[in-house]
């Protein structure tokens, strides 16, 4: 059964409250990418008395942002790649890739920058001690193994998208079976082999091969995506499976909620021994039950937002589709945004304070990602719409801006050759009390579907 199956590519739009498919930009998939953007947002900014905190799910329910983001980043990259040449679509993805390695490395220097030559709190961080110099930071950097504030749940992706260059290969070759086989035989082998088999030694945010059939299992469902869903409409049952999965859904989170005391033997099947902390065995080993669980409120999201269309976007979307148009600039913004606001005066940087202070505060810090979202559509357009200079630098300020830290950084260093505050830094960046357990997130995403 797919997870995201679209309505009927020759049936008429559904009428009341269903998302009437009229076979263009899906903008489910942005409603559902941006509310997963929004509730890593707020789960990493910390505060977690705010409402907010509450209506993200927090980081211990049975599927978090992180991997409804990795499935919904595969399923976009497939189903655009299948409506263009093998080519093209290849080029996009290694353009992407790269779009996305300048934002992990700038991210990181400039938060080294920050921590290096200022005394403001960042989220994250690193130890200077533990380098030679700028010199050995930036190759580090400039290799994905070192990230700064945050950034390391980057570097995941970008592991993925290379992978799914070869993946796009086998699928525009006709070799579909292949490309899942060896999906379903590398998820297999992480699961029977000793835990660090399958870890890369890079600042990778959760274990790359166990959560791989989220991304790549994504990609091969949308490049098939009208294959998949004529499928379904044949398939006599699935009204009675859609109604299977809504219930067990909710039955399963009432559990959750109420501590899994009603059948605790379930809660411990289901969540792999962890069922107060479910999250942290999926980033490690996603075993196969919880990877089920995943599956389960992926199908059970999607029919929720599909046929809840017109309230969900009438009260979310006016936030939540805008951040998942642009959802690497959302997740960058929101990097940048958290130290911002731990440095402002008056932030309550120790977790006791009331509901509505805590909700005061979330709700600025969402309207200020939400205002770079707005601000970046401004300048986009006036890059693209001006003289051949503006669309330089639209093409090409990132990279320069990213030689320009790199650049800064080799110059973080005194008179007589010792880097400016790396002997005396010894002492690793706090991270206050916001850890919880980088649940989330992010995408490379692509950002425009056709």
């Amino acid at each position: 059964m797919a997870i995201l199956t679209p309505t009927s590519p020759t049936a008429a739009p559904d009428t009341g409250w269903r998302y009437p498919d009229t076979g263009g930009r899906d903008h489910r998939l942005d409603l559902l990418r941006g509310y997963a953007l929004a509730a890593m947002s707020v789960n990493h900014l910390g505060l977690s008395s705010s409402f907010f905190h509450t209506a993200s799910g927090r980081s211990s329910f049975l599927i978090s942002a992180a991997e409804a983001f990795l499935f919904i980043s595969g399923f976009t990259l497939g189903w655009i790649s299948a409506t263009r040449p093998p080519g093209d679509a290849e080029s996009r993805v290694w353009s992407r890739t790269w779009t996305l390695y300048l934002a992990t490395t700038g991210v990181t220097l400039g938060m080294m920058l920050v921590a290096l030559h200022t005394e403001l709190a960042l989220w994250g961080g690193f130890e200077a001690g533990e380098f030679g110099g700028p010199l050995d930071a930036l190759g580090r950097v400039a290799t994905l193994h070192l990230a700064v504030g945050g950034v390391d749940i980057l570097v995941a992706y970008v592991l993925y998208l290379l992978a799914a260059v070869v993946a796009l290969r086998g699928l525009a070759a006709g070799r579909t079976r292949a490309v899942v086989g060896t999906i379903a035989l590398l998820y297999l082998a992480s699961q029977v082999a000793s835990p660090g088999t399958f870890r890369f030694e890079f600042a990778s945010f959760r274990a790359v091969v166990p959560n791989a059939p989220l991304f790549l299992g994504g990609l091969v469902l949308g490049y098939h995506r009208d294959a998949v869903a004529r499928l379904w409409e044949r398939f006599a049952w699935r009204r009675q499976v859609d109604r299977a999965v809504v219930v067990v859904a909710v039955g399963l989170a009432v559990l959750h909620v109420r501590g899994w005391t009603d059948w605790p033997a379930l809660g411990e099947l289901l969540t792999a021994g962890n069922p107060e902390e479910p999250l942290w065995v999926r980033e490690s080993d996603m075993p196969v039950l919880p990877l089920a669980v995943v599956a389960l409120y992926l199908r059970a999201g999607w029919l929720l937002v599909d046929r809840a269309w017109v309230p969900l976007r009438r009260t979310l979307g006016w936030l939540v589709l805008p951040m998942g148009n642009a959802a690497l600039f959302t997740f960058v913004a929101h990097l940048v945004a958290i130290p911002l606001f731990y440095n402002l005066p008056g932030f309550p940087l120790e977790e006791e304070v009331s509901r509505v202070t805590a909700t005061v505060w979330v709700a600025a810090y969402l309207a200020t990602i939400l205002g770079a979202v707005h601000l970046r559509r401004v300048a986009l357009r006036w890059l693209r719409t001006g003289t051949p200079g503006r669309e330089w630098v639209r093409v090409h300020g990132p990279a320069v801006a990213v030689g320009v830290l790199g650049l800064a950084l080799l110059a973080s260093i005194t008179p007589n050759g010792q880097a400016g505050q790396w002997d005396d830094w010894d002492e690793e960046f706090e991270e206050g009390e916001w850890d919880d357990e980088f649940e989330d997130d992010f995408d490379s995403e692509f950002d425009e579907q056709e």
